[in-house]
């Protein structure tokens, strides 16, 4: 949480989402009364924060597609996040990042212009959006899938590919986000991290064997039999409408 004597930029982000611990908060903040280089680190986060609320999320348009997710463009306003993520360090894990080894994400959704965390088991609802950002751990590959209660299963990213996409440096975010339908119960979704191609079939088929144990097996399944370097997976529950 800590880098030497500075909070990581990660940790800042994780207090104003409210993603800390009551223990982990205060302390934080304790820290913060008496650091002035974290109080302009954390200024400066949360214009940055304000800035992808009020310019991005809002503004993105939708694209024709035929899957159950409609993929929403994103202005170039996407880079001003891009500093905040570039600061992450490698953190303790925190509720709303899941960690394998050296790699990591984190998921944020957006509902009526408000930006909050995704922690595994949330509740979502239909057309909150979702994005999210990873850091690869030297991953070369990454596919991204997610299957529901009604056996759908769906390719996120790369849209439209058959195999994982190709990716480079310390970070990845893919410049979009996801609309939630109204399909309700528990939905999965998977970043598979792999040093080669997997192919977008395999893990289609395997997604949808999962689904046919039911909403529980979706709950329970935090992995899928492939040869990833890591696999990161969250879960959450769609309200009916």
């Amino acid at each position: 949480m800590m880098n030497h004597t500075h909070a990581s930029a990660l940790t800042l982000d994780a207090l104003a989402l409210g993603a800390l611990d009551r223990e982990t908060a205060t302390q934080i903040e304790a820290h913060l009364a008496s650091c002035a280089a974290c109080r302009d680190d954390q200024q400066a986060a949360a214009a940055l924060r304000a800035q992808f609320t009020r310019s991005v999320l809002p503004r993105g348009l939708a694209v024709r597609r035929p899957w159950r997710w409609a993929w929403l463009a994103l202005p170039a306003f996407a880079a001003a996040l891009a500093v905040v993520f570039a600061l992450w360090p490698r953190a303790q894990p925190i509720p709303e990042i899941a960690i394998k080894g050296d790699a990591s994400w984190q998921v944020f959704a957006n509902r009526d212009g408000q930006t909050f965390a995704v922690r595994d088991g949330a509740e979502l609802a239909a057309g909150d959006r979702i994005r999210f950002a990873l850091l690869p751990g030297g991953a070369h590959y990454v596919l991204v899938a997610s299957v529901d209660s009604t056996g759908a299963a769906t390719i996120y990213y790369p849209y439209g590919g058959e195999m994982s996409a190709a990716i480079g440096g310390e970070r990845v975010e893919p410049a979009g986000s996801i609309a939630l339908d109204a399909a309700p119960g528990p939905e999965r979704i998977f970043a598979i991290l792999s040093d080669q191609p997997i192919a977008a079939a395999d893990v289609v088929t395997q997604l949808r064997e999962v689904a046919t144990g039911g909403a529980e097996a979706i709950r329970a399944t935090h992995a899928l039999r492939l040869p990833a370097r890591a696999q990161l997976s969250l879960v959450f529950e769609k309200a009916t409408p």
